[in-house]
């Protein structure tokens, strides 16, 4: 039998958000997460919890979402992706569905992913 808890707006909001577009209830959602917490809290050190929570680096979801369509945001994305190690994408205008790999050598080819393997195409330079 369900118990009744008292649960922050900001709580509710992120998860009806979230709920949306997992197909879920709010109820179900927060479940979700708690169930996620759970199986996941004996894989933390208690230090490195305490210093996770003390950092203060968790943000709302709903907070994150309104940052993801600024140009904030997507700056925020090119610097991450540019980060990470080679290759890298990037779209190439005016060629939709093509995509420009570039590898650390600086080359780059021109192609797309079919079954998740990337393959060059030819174009019309």
């Amino acid at each position: 039998m369900g118990q009744p808890v008292k649960l922050s707006d900001q709580l509710v909001s992120d998860a009806r958000t979230i709920a949306e577009l997992s197909q879920r209830s709010i109820a179900g959602q927060i479940e979700f997460w708690a169930a996620l917490g759970q199986s996941l809290e004996p894989l933390l050190r208690g230090d490195r919890a305490i210093a996770l929570r003390q950092s203060g680096a968790t943000r709302p979801v709903s907070e994150s979402i309104a940052e993801v369509d600024c140009e904030a945001g997507r700056s925020r994305v090119r610097s991450y992706l540019d980060s990470r190690p080679y290759p890298h994408y990037r779209t190439v205008a005016g060629q939709n569905g093509l995509l420009c790999k570039i590898d650390e050598d600086g080359s780059e080819t021109i192609g797309r992913f079919v079954n998740r393997v990337f393959q060059e195409v030819e174009t019309d330079a």
